[in-house]
């Protein structure tokens, strides 16, 4: 029995074939159902697959697509892709050509890498007398010891594939510039607030006054225009928030009642006409002007209560005084109306807080302000901000001082380390898992699973652990945006990019270095313990092997995640399951049908660039992974091009700001692979014993140092033009491209390596002022005001009904409680008694919120 059970687990180490296939049929099928779902229900369901066809601004919509099954893919892949910028903004457009320059240079480069590799790992390598069978005969470690002269072959192929990898990098940044700079120097772009608009935190006391911080900003160019001074508003920003709560909860209960008086109406007549006894016009005889007529068809004792008390929760659950909803809420909206609007008039009273929004009248000026030295005190008016958009402001970080950010920085910095070190726990057993045959030799208990079909050890070992660690990566996020917003970041463009940061450390980190070492200790751990001084060279012929993890990755998500971003069934359900369930008020349906989703950069990034970061560290040890990681991210950029172009939103662009970070965050696969390759280089042995590859290490080695200088460069060559405008940015316009003269072969050259773009030559930049999203410029006084100071009172809004009750609401709301305001217009109940809205919310054009919502009427 021993016997045959060793041999079963010596034929399941080169089980990661099946493992591999048993993955990807289940993928296959997965992705199947998912684009035979989206193909039938594509054209029947418009607001979810083609909402930018007929909805937002009319210079963002785009062309139906052919309503053939097949028809779709074709006019996509047509579709001009710099009319992303127009349609999307910058941030898709250049995530999208994140996705695409990926896709063509991995399926390039494996067509030449694997051509030489493949026979190098596989005629007469080591095969089954050193235990490699299946996927493990195509990577480094299958190299035989006799053939030491083999590792030539890897060395030479890395520095070509790094330098054309470097290359294309660098052309891609140098496109970026390109266009970034094209937008900042982009009339509609200049036209807008936050183009000449800076945030100045930790400002001194002595500085917190509008004359003193003018005078020492009118020095720029140009001069200041205006100065908007934070104030420590205390709780008024609680106080409006409660206010909204309540005329939503105002509308939820109006609305409720009126649905119930009709159906109680409509009851009365069907019984009526039964009876023969139905007089129509019965409703009619009641006076509108004096009478109550929700009390009349809801008696009031029908009417719905709520507790009151001093200590909110407990008063809400058993403890609170019992009273009547709809008047509580109307004297209480009434009573915070009434505060916030005198708060308005006498906001001196409220202390000034250490920062302040400036606006010059010229764009130079403020480029120039936020990269200057402030101030003669260390660490005052520091850090300072540009491009801020008064949507993305969180008003709460800004009354933090340089030492409570920094204090918040560091534990958030501890706290972030602290989940790493958490995370790495469940992770690490997800490596196990996968690879959990290896074990079994020793932990007997384990051996129960060779009594399993080989299809369910397939999907244990190969399927299970890709979707634990897809599941376990998802909940991240959220806990990463907490960290950032509490560490202080005063915009959500800041706390999307720290996101992006510390997302992209858990992913390689967890997604990738734990996994790789734990499945690699876990397959070898037995010959470990027999054999301790062996170790290093024990891991350096197995740790290739770990690569068969991730092609099931990699493959999976790639099939799966791709297929369903086509399928949008998150969104299929949060429309047509909630919004049934739930959007019980016309403010609820409108918010609903109108907010289209969009894509969060911070999260969304960090993902693709670990997939990248793990290609490039097995494209030499293992070239499988290069025809795996392209076909993916061929699938990506088909399914986030779709969604891009005709799902999702995107009103706060950045400019592209996330792709530069993504494009150095490329770079940790690069040190990674040549630390992996050199570490392999050194440990490998031939068939004496001794070390065969030193001199390969070695030019690794200076590999890894040429790499850091290439880095190093082109940070500091493209970081100040991806923030700053230059001051030659006047003179610059007015000249004809002078590098077109000057180095027109590069210049070719570069047009060659467009990735077959035929529109996407980086000199075509007509549209991109339409890359440009905001919806308050210059000569707004009030754009940098906290939205508790500049929005109005919401309008309490209603659907109109058969009966008049809505209208007796607002009529009688209006003469007790004049400083209420409700409305009826645009919302209506119909025959069947469902809310139908045919027109945006009363207040949405007053307020900051729902101004995106107005345009798409």
């Amino acid at each position: 029995m021993q016997l045959n059970t060793t041999r079963v687990a010596q034929s399941m180490q080169g089980y990661s074939l099946s493992q591999f296939f048993t993955t990807l049929i289940f993928a296959v099928i997965i992705a199947v159902i998912e684009i035979v779902i989206f193909l039938c229900t594509r054209t029947i369901f418009k607001r979810i697959y083609e909402p930018k066809t007929y909805l937002g601004d009319e210079k963002r919509r785009v062309e139906p697509l052919p309503r053939t099954p097949y028809g779709w893919l074709p006019a996509l892949l047509k579709m001009p892709k710099e009319d992303l910028i127009r349609t999307s903004g910058l941030d898709a457009y250049f995530f999208a050509r994140y996705l695409y320059i990926h896709a063509i240079f991995f399926l390039s480069s494996f067509v030449v890498l694997g051509v030489i590799l493949f026979p190098i790992y596989t005629i007469d390598g080591k095969g089954e007398a050193f235990g490699k069978n299946g996927l493990d005969i195509l990577t480094f470690g299958n190299i035989s010891p006799h053939h030491s002269l083999r590792y030539i072959a890897p060395l030479v192929l890395a520095y070509v594939f790094l330098g054309a990898y470097f290359f294309m990098l660098y052309v891609e940044m140098k496109v970026f510039v390109e266009k970034r700079q094209a937008l900042l120097r982009s009339s509609t772009y200049q036209s807008r607030a936050s183009a000449t608009t800076i945030l100045v935190t930790a400002i001194p006391k002595e500085y917190l006054c509008p004359d003193v911080l003018y005078r020492i900003f009118n020095q720029f160019p140009g001069g200041v225009k205006h100065i908007w001074l934070n104030r420590n508003l205390e709780d008024l920003p609680d106080k409006a928030n409660k206010r909204m709560k309540l005329v939503e909860k105002l509308e939820t209960i109006e609305c409720k009642l009126i649905k119930t008086a009709l159906k109680n109406e409509a009851k009365k007549k069907k019984m009526m006409m039964k009876n023969n006894q139905i007089n129509l016009e019965e409703h009619v005889t009641i006076d509108e002007d004096e009478e109550d007529l929700l009390t009349y068809y809801i008696p009031k004792k029908k009417h719905p209560t709520m507790r009151i008390g001093s200590i909110p929760i407990l008063s809400s659950l058993c403890c609170g005084k019992k009273v009547d909803a709809i008047t509580y809420c109307k004297k209480t909206i009434s009573k915070l109306n009434t505060e916030i609007e005198r708060a308005k008039l006498n906001l001196n009273k409220y202390k000034p807080i250490n920062s302040a929004f400036i606006q010059f009248n010229t764009q130079i000026a403020a480029h120039m302000a936020v990269q200057s030295v402030a101030a003669s005190i260390p660490l005052a008016m520091t850090p300072r901000y540009i491009d801020i958009k008064p949507l993305n402001i969180v008003w709460s970080n800004l009354k933090l001082t340089y030492y409570e950010q920094k204090i918040r920085k560091l534990i958030m910095v501890a706290a972030t380390g602290a989940l790493v070190v958490f995370w790495a726990i469940p992770v690490t057993f997800i490596g196990i898992l996968s690879n959990i045959t290896y074990l079994t030799d020793k932990l007997t208990f384990l051996k129960i699973i060779y009594n399993l079909p080989k299809a369910l050890i397939g999907l244990i070992t190969g399927l299970l652990p890709t979707i634990l660690l897809a599941i376990l990566m998802i909940l991240l996020p959220f806990v990463l945006k907490l960290l950032a917003k509490l560490s202080g970041k005063p915009t959500t463009d800041s706390i999307d990019r720290y996101v992006q940061g510390s997302y992209f450390v858990f992913q390689v980190t967890n997604v990738f270095l734990f996994v790789t070492i734990s499945r690699s200790v876990s397959s070898v751990i037995i010959d470990i313990v027999q054999n301790p001084p062996s170790a290093a060279t024990i891991l350096a012929a197995n740790i290739p092997t770990a690569s068969n993890f991730f092609f099931s990755f990699i493959a999976l998500q790639g099939l799966t995640v791709a297929c369903g971003v086509l399928l949008q069934i998150v969104t299929l359900i949060s429309f047509y399951l909630l919004g049934k369930l739930f959007d019980n008020t016309p403010r609820k349906q409108s918010r609903r049908y109108f907010t289209l989703s969009s894509l969060d950069w911070g999260t969304i990034f960090p993902i693709f660039t670990n997939f990248i970061v793990i290609t490039l560290v097995y494209s030499i040890i293992a070239p499988l992974i290069l025809i795996i990681s392209g076909l993916a991210f061929g699938l990506f950029y088909i399914a986030y091009s779709y969604a891009m172009f005709y799902v999702n939103d995107f009103p706060n662009d950045s400019g592209g700001l996330a792709f530069p970070r993504a494009i150095y965050q490329s770079f940790t696969g690069v040190y990674l692979m040549e630390i992996m390759l050199a570490a392999l280089f050194f440990l490998v042995q031939n068939e004496y014993g001794s070390q065969a590859a030193i001199p390969q290490g070695v030019l690794m080695c200076i590999l890894i140092a040429i790499t850091i200088i290439i880095y190093m460069t082109m940070r500091s060559s493209f970081d100040p033009l991806t923030y700053y405008l230059p001051v030659d940015v006047e003179e610059y316009a007015h000249l004809e491209n002078p590098h077109k003269r000057r180095f027109p072969v590069t210049r070719k050259v570069i047009r060659k390596l467009q990735y077959l773009r035929t529109t996407d030559d980086i000199s075509m930049i007509s549209n991109i002022n339409d890359a440009v999203m905001d919806f308050y410029d210059n000569t707004m006084e009030n754009a940098y005001m906290n939205p508790v100071l500049r929005d109005p009172k919401p309008i309490i809004w209603i659907p109109q009904d058969s009966l008049g009750i809505a209208m007796n609401e607002c009529q009688r709301t209006a003469q007790s409680y004049p400083n209420i305001s409700m409305s009826t217009k645009g919302a209506r109940f119909n025959k069947k008694m469902k809310i139908k809205i045919d027109s945006p919310p009363p207040d949405c054009f007053k307020t900051q919120e729902e101004d995106m919502i107005h345009t798409r009427f």
